[in-house]
């Protein structure tokens, strides 16, 4: 290796950087968010189920009333109070979800994210995805597995490191607005903080491309989708300039001369 090349690949390696204060932050939110998200939206739906369900009642009885109609009293103010109920025991019980001391996120939690971005995969795809990153074989992911999972990812420069539970998480954090879809305005900070401005409108083109422009106050927005074309991009090409990389580009290359020579 000539000089150049060694001050080049130096040059490459001081400007790995670790996880940043910001990132550290954004890490733990999704975590938190994907722990148990599978019970909270259950939680949730029948929450605002049951919520729909007494507006809808009340208006109905009071229609009644005013119509002239009679109204069995007791039998809405039973109706009404054992649903009311119900709503107390499912706050309780979402509260008790996201203040479990040992969370973990589980396949069930990454399926029903999948669902909410509306990107179809197998149970077995999610469950490949937890063990790529899963280091006690709980066939779960604790806090401990899930930020060394990311801190790896960042750091590698090979295209190699198992990237789908990476690729997910990086997703939900730029999405800051859990709307499922990310925008220009909402990747800027984190990107800055990670490549600064030399290098920050570079990755905001490789995201976005053609999506990379205005509307209204937000910048152009893409689905999980979309940003996974991109990243899967970027990872390839990632590899395709390792020494590895060029050698199967080569070899794949001479395969194909080869099998054209033998015709």
């Amino acid at each position: 290796m000539n000089e150049s090349t060694s001050s080049l690949k130096l040059e490459e390696k001081s400007q790995i950087i670790p996880i940043t204060s910001q990132e550290e932050k954004e890490i733990h939110r999704v975590f938190e968010l994907l722990c148990g998200y599978q019970q909270k939206v259950r939680i949730r739906e029948e929450i605002k189920e049951l919520n729909t369900w007494l507006s809808v009642n009340k208006l109905r009885v009071l229609n009644q009333i005013t119509s002239g109609y009679s109204v069995d009293e007791q039998k809405i103010l039973e109706s009404n109070t054992a649903s009311a109920n119900r709503i107390e025991e499912l706050h309780k019980e979402l509260q008790e979800v996201e203040t479990k001391p040992d969370k973990k996120i589980t396949c069930g939690d990454v399926m029903e994210m999948f669902k909410f971005l509306k990107e179809k995969i197998t149970r077995k795809e999610v469950e490949e995805m937890i063990w790529e990153v899963d280091e006690n074989l709980d066939e779960c992911i604790d806090w401990q597995e899930f930020r060394l999972m990311f801190n790896r990812n960042i750091m590698d420069r090979t295209g190699l490191e198992p990237s789908r539970m990476f690729n997910l998480t990086q997703f939900l954090i730029y999405d800051t607005n859990n709307n499922g879809l990310v925008s220009v305005d909402e990747t800027m900070n984190l990107l800055y903080a990670r490549y600064g401005r030399a290098k920050m409108e570079v990755k905001l083109k490789e995201l976005f491309g053609e999506d990379m422009h205005e509307t209204g106050r937000q910048g152009g927005e893409i689905t999980f989708s979309k940003f996974l074309k991109a990243v899967e991009k970027v990872q390839m090409n990632t590899f395709l300039s390792t020494t590895k990389g060029r050698i199967a580009t080569q070899n794949k290359a001479f395969g194909k001369t080869t099998k054209g020579a033998g015709h």
